[in-house]
């Protein structure tokens, strides 16, 4: 396992899963063992924002209208129902969630916006390392 400890959030990968690139407030990881696998392997691209005072549907509502995402039935990680929505770019979907249930339990106004890259919420190691996120 290897864990991610940035400026605005940790998270842990498990075996089999690499980092393509982290920031203070950003990480795209993938499955594989060399950069050429995130072309084709599962990934997921996790951002960090501040809520700003904004409920979920505001933010969606947001997205909606700036990036041109539709809402997906929630997802459940742990339990917990998640907020869902389909992003088409060149031809291709890929699942987002907002997320801001803090594996430490603390609460937080920060929440992530995750994209499935080549893969679906039905991935088990892609729901681990979500469940995994503690917010700073």
């Amino acid at each position: 396992m290897k864990t991610i400890d940035q400026k605005t959030f940790s998270l842990t990968l498990p075996d089999g899963w690499e980092v393509l690139s982290a920031e203070d407030d950003e990480a795209l990881v993938y499955k594989g063992t060399k950069i050429s696998d995130y072309l084709s392997n599962p990934a997921l691209n996790i951002t960090i924002r501040d809520t700003d005072g904004m409920t979920f549907d505001q933010i969606m509502q947001t997205m909606a209208e700036e990036m041109g995402i539709t809402p997906a039935p929630d997802v459940a990680i742990d339990g917990h129902a998640c907020k869902a929505f389909i992003l088409s770019e060149g031809g291709e979907d890929s699942l987002g969630l907002l997320y801001n249930r803090s594996a430490d339990g603390k609460e937080t106004t920060n929440f992530a916006i995750i994209f499935f890259i080549h893969t679906t919420q039905d991935d088990q190691e892609a729901l681990g390392i979500v469940s995994s996120i503690v917010f700073k």
